[in-house]
């Protein structure tokens, strides 16, 4: 889910960073690293879910 505004100053103009994954405590953590382009301040936006069902997600749609 992309951010809406810049939790900094309140901008709109955002540039998505790489992302990365990994998996702790039987979580699957995905955290989006997103800059603003009106003020240089970087923040991340993090999703946890459970492992077994991040698994499954990815194995349903490699299947499909």
């Amino acid at each position: 889910m992309e951010p809406i505004m810049c939790p900094f100053c309140g901008g709109t103009n955002l540039f998505q960073e790489d992302d990365y994954s990994l998996e702790l405590d039987n979580e699957f953590w995905t955290i989006h690293h997103w800059e603003c382009m009106d003020c240089a301040q970087s923040f991340d936006k993090i999703e946890v879910l459970p492992a077994s069902n991040a698994f499954e997600e990815i194995n349903e749609s490699t299947i499909h």
